[in-house]
């Protein structure tokens, strides 16, 4: 039980309630707009512009960048599930196969070598 007090909580309520609260804002908006299905990816980009100016002017909290390493390692399990969906959706796909893997490709790839980019430059 000692791993439970070495647990930084308020940096994980507070590192949730960022991440919730801007998704969650975020979709409420875009349904205003009509569009909900935006709400992930604009909470995404919000909050990450946001981290952006706030590391112009400031440093990031170290715990923040803590807790966040933990969860981006732990979540790691949570695209289990969706690769099983996507396996069984390319079965069902057929002749389309070719253009979703291009697809499935390219949108990986470019954000990959983005996110290598902004690491080589900014770490």
């Amino acid at each position: 039980m000692d791993w439970v007090k070495s647990i930084d909580w308020p940096a994980w309520m507070g590192t949730l309630f960022l991440i919730i609260g801007f998704r969650e804002c975020a979709v409420w908006i875009m349904t205003q707009f009509n569009h909900p299905e935006l709400g992930n990816l604009i909470g995404l980009i919000s909050l990450l512009v946001l981290l952006l100016l706030w590391r112009k002017f400031r440093k990031v909290p170290a715990r923040l960048v803590d807790t966040n390493n933990k969860i981006m390692k732990e979540s790691a399990f949570a695209f289990l599930p969706i690769s099983a969906g996507s396996l069984l959706m390319l079965v069902h796909m057929g002749s389309e196969i070719p253009l979703f893997v291009v697809v499935l490709v390219v949108s990986t790839l470019i954000p990959l070598w983005v996110y290598a980019k902004m690491a080589k430059r900014w770490l």
